[in-house]
């Protein structure tokens, strides 16, 4: 109520209003105001959202197709001797699975942010992405074409990713080839660890298609068999990353030679659903950047694959993503035993 009218407010017989009197009357007449309590209302409403944010339960689903972390290499000191015959064992020490350090992750997420997160981990690639067109997830971490085909379909945005770490593929040779380039290949058979691994198989056969180098593609189930197939002379040439190539025993490594990376790719996608509230992206965002601050998350980043942790991403960041026919790529005339172009030079 304006201060005017307050002299006429009802008066106690015998007693007068003082000026101080008035003026808290007026302020609470004020607080009393419809923008007053409309204030209250908005606060009440945030403080209400943030609590059902907290409570909430959100899934986050993980790309199948990432890597195991890597592993390492111990030379076996008992077989030293052995040097002098050229031949020493090397024991291999696995560290924690893929699963165990996302939950990791996942869970040091949880604690900085305050939202509940439940991983939630698929069998098989076309599980994952059936459950990404449905919008099962509320949160998902996925490959760069998957993120292109759901964003607008299933209504998942960015909100983050690897920070200066691109993706890039790479096509490996016998260490003692003659090989140096790629023209030194061209027209040949390159084996590919997969049709569908965005960075073993799509990133390079879309940047040598930009490059215009002729090749026959082969498809087989991993980056294993795709290295092992150039280590035995039965190919000329096979494509793969740096994270799977570093899987490889150091003997078995050594025998082969990297002659082309592809250039870089925008990395994975931390992706949320519309539904998730701004409140709660804000929060993950602010733990996601922060990952790499802690000496907890330097030391579990790398287990994922992402050393330099996460920095803040937007839709638009997958335009060379967008960019890939990937239909037009699996269009290839694929190597065919009986065509005699598959033995190694």
């Amino acid at each position: 109520m304006h201060p005017f009218f307050t002299s006429f407010r009802k008066r106690t017989p015998g007693k007068s209003i003082t000026s101080a009197q008035a003026d808290s009357a007026a302020r609470r007449d004020q607080a009393n105001s419809l923008p007053g309590r409309r204030y209250i209302a908005v606060l009440a409403a945030l403080c209400a959202l943030c609590s059902v944010a907290n409570a909430q339960t959100l899934i986050l689903g993980i790309d199948p197709m990432l890597p195991e972390p890597t592993p390492e290499y111990l030379e076996d000191r008992s077989e030293l001797e052995q040097k002098k015959f050229g031949k020493v064992r090397y024991e291999r020490v696995e560290p924690i699975s893929k699963t165990k350090a996302w939950n990791a992750v996942i869970g040091i997420l949880a604690a900085d942010s305050g939202i509940d997160l439940l991983p939630e981990h698929s069998s098989s690639q076309l599980d994952f992405e059936l459950k990404l067109a449905k919008g099962h997830y509320d949160l998902a971490y996925m490959n760069p074409l998957q993120f292109v085909s759901f964003n607008h379909r299933s209504g998942y945005k960015a909100i983050a990713k690897r920070k200066a770490q691109p993706l890039r593929g790479l096509v490996v040779v016998k260490a003692e080839s003659q090989v140096s380039n790629l023209r030194d290949i061209e027209g040949q058979v390159i084996v590919f660890p997969g049709l569908l691994d965005f960075q073993s198989s799509i990133a390079p056969r879309e940047s040598l298609k930009k490059l215009g180098i002729a090749y026959i593609p082969h498809i087989l189930a991993g980056p294993e068999e795709a290295y092992q197939s150039v280590l035995s002379g039965v190919f000329s040439a096979a494509a793969g990353t740096i994270e799977s190539l570093n899987t490889l025993p150091p003997p078995k490594r050594q025998k082969l030679r990297i002659i082309w990376d592809t250039p870089g790719y925008t990395p994975h996608a931390f992706a949320a659903h519309t539904r998730v509230s701004f409140y709660v992206l804000t929060r993950l965002q602010k733990a996601l950047v922060s990952l790499i601050k802690t000496d907890t998350g330097k030391k579990i980043l790398p287990l994922i694959h992402a050393r330099n942790g996460f920095e803040v991403a937007k839709d638009s960041d997958w335009h060379d993503a967008r960019q890939i026919d990937l239909s037009a790529l699996n269009s290839i005339t694929p190597y065919r035993k009986d065509s005699g172009t598959g033995s190694a030079p």
